[in-house]
């Protein structure tokens, strides 16, 4: 019956209670913080419920859930703070384990407040627009090509191609890849959605031009006819703003960090493999 009272005690007061002692510059936010449950010598609070509480997948709406959720909390810290749990606990495995579960929660909201924390100006979005984008000469090519397993066999059908044969009518006839029912048609793309040889033998060639060799990619042999090529307009800054934003933030973010490697007194004592220690060093 008592957790059922603390529970909707908890309902009542920890949340907005917390939020407002933030707002209250006259006080700390630890006058917010009361306890809850006492475990032997540990105090379990309403900030452990509240943070226990924002991990769930599922939010905890009615007093049946918190309840169960109080419980198992009160299990954990139980637990943990039993003389096995305190035993296991300087186990080395053990507490290395733990030392590295703080390390990156703490590492990582140190990170989310850096991001959260570092604005990012109209002059910064529209300075990398106009590089990525806006300045960019991206283009759109159209193509055809006849997949086949062989090397000779590619070279075979550009043999018949230079015969005056249809290049759609050998895709269908003798293409090993998906589009050769459409006569090999790949329709519109950027040079950045082939593999590096597919494309850069598609720039290479003249509208109406088939490749006279056979270009090899790790999907195998393929014989390729280019049909067209367009200017691909810029895309409009708000298309591709969060994209911009994401960029930015990647972009200081790793600044960050690079000045807190820069400053730091790190030592390399005993590393598993030399490699390792050059890995290290260069970053």
């Amino acid at each position: 019956m008592r957790i059922r009272h603390l529970v909707l005690a908890l309902t009542l007061a920890t949340a907005p209670t917390l939020g407002h002692a933030e707002d209250d510059d006259s006080g700390s936010s630890d006058s917010a913080i009361q306890p809850i449950v006492r475990i032997g010598d540990f105090n379990l609070t309403n900030l452990h419920f509240s943070v226990f509480a924002a991990n769930r997948d599922a939010p905890v709406e009615t007093p049946e859930q918190q309840i169960r959720l109080l419980n198992e909390l009160i299990n954990t810290f139980m637990v943990a703070n039993s003389a096995q749990g305190r035993k296991l606990a300087a186990d080395p495995e053990v507490k290395a384990a733990m030392q590295i579960a703080n390390a990156r929660m703490l590492a990582s909201t140190v990170i989310n407040n850096a991001i959260e924390n570092t604005p990012l100006t109209d002059e910064e979005i529209e300075e990398v627009y106009r590089e990525k984008y806006a300045g960019s000469n991206a283009r759109e090519y159209r193509a055809r090509h006849i997949l086949l397993e062989s090397e000779s066999d590619a070279l075979a059908v550009i043999a018949e191609l230079e015969q005056g044969a249809d290049f759609a009518q050998l895709a269908k006839d003798k293409s090993t890849g998906p589009s050769g029912s459409d006569g090999g048609d790949l329709g519109w793309f950027t040079a950045e959605a082939m593999v590096r040889p597919f494309s850069e033998a598609v720039m290479l060639l003249k509208d109406g031009e088939h490749t006279s060799r056979p270009v090899k990619t790790r999907f195998g042999w393929h014989v390729i006819l280019r049909e067209g090529v367009r200017d691909l307009p810029a895309p409009k800054l708000e298309d591709v703003l969060e994209e911009i934003r994401d960029d930015l933030r990647t972009a200081k973010l790793s600044a960050f960090i690079k000045g807190l490697r820069e400053q730091a007194d790190i030592e390399i004592i005993q590393p598993a493999q030399p490699a390792a220690t050059d890995e290290l060093e260069s970053d």
